[in-house]
């Protein structure tokens, strides 16, 4: 049975922040968040494992769209772990949009992301 505990970081803040890097379309702004050895899986594509080549997916992916944002649902910790539940809303670079359910589980290590789990279908972009 998993227990829930008090840890250092509030869970909606940590999410709200991390997700306004990510809507700001900011690689660098992402990795921020993120430990050396991170593994990042984005819904169904492969994991990537690794600070530069996270940072650089993220970059790659941003250029697919022209804006996002992220509207967080529920956010909680669990032992080391932050987990988030949410809707993000995507502008294509047609100027059609798109919004879409997605969940994260973030595992930390000294209050930054080692392994960043998504979970969302992208397919329709």
């Amino acid at each position: 049975m998993v227990q829930l505990v008090e840890v250092s970081i509030n869970a909606r803040e940590f999410s709200e922040q991390l997700y306004k890097a990510v809507d700001s379309l900011s690689a660098e702004g992402v990795g921020a968040f993120l430990t050396p050895n991170v593994r990042f899986q984005l819904g169904n594509f492969d994991e990537i494992v690794g600070y530069d080549a996270v940072v650089e997916a993220n970059r790659a992916f941003f250029q697919s769209i022209v804006a996002m944002s992220h509207t967080i649902k529920d956010a909680w910790t669990v032992d080391e772990n932050v987990i988030c539940t949410g809707y993000v809303h995507y502008t294509r670079h047609d100027k059609s949009t798109l919004q879409i359910p997605f969940s994260a589980v973030l595992k930390l290590k000294d209050n930054l992301i080692s392994d960043y789990q998504v979970y969302v279908d992208v397919s329709p972009l």
